[in-house]
């Protein structure tokens, strides 16, 4: 795994903490129903998750539990544009150095997954 998906896993589950406390705090969720949450996302955020693995995992962590949806979307357009942009380099350093080919492919690719 990346430093940055390591990065974006520890701030995933320090948000996650934060929001349980709070709702646990504020009568808002169950100490049980804290603990099921909490125990799926350790369970579900390994420590060494590659860039396709975290991109399948997000969309699956508010499934089983929706009080988790307001951050997963929040981790998934913030992942989605560390994507983009990094794409957007890649093709850039390909233009420049002549591969358009190469740039329009990854460019075709990159949209193909991103569109249904």
């Amino acid at each position: 795994m990346n430093t940055n998906n390591q990065t974006l896993v520890k701030s995933l589950e320090r948000d996650i903490t934060n929001l349980l406390l709070y709702k646990l705090e504020h009568l808002e969720i169950t100490p049980e129903r804290a603990a099921l949450i909490a125990q799926f996302t350790l369970v579900h955020l390994p420590e060494n998750l590659t860039d396709e693995q975290l991109k399948q995992i997000l969309p699956a962590l508010d499934d089983e539990f929706i009080e988790l949806a307001g951050i997963i979307h929040q981790y998934m357009n913030k992942f989605e544009e560390e994507t983009k942009q990094k794409i957007a380099q890649d093709a850039q350093a390909l233009i420049k150095s002549g591969h358009f080919d190469k740039a329009s492919t990854m460019m075709r690719e990159y949209f193909k997954r991103r569109l249904p």
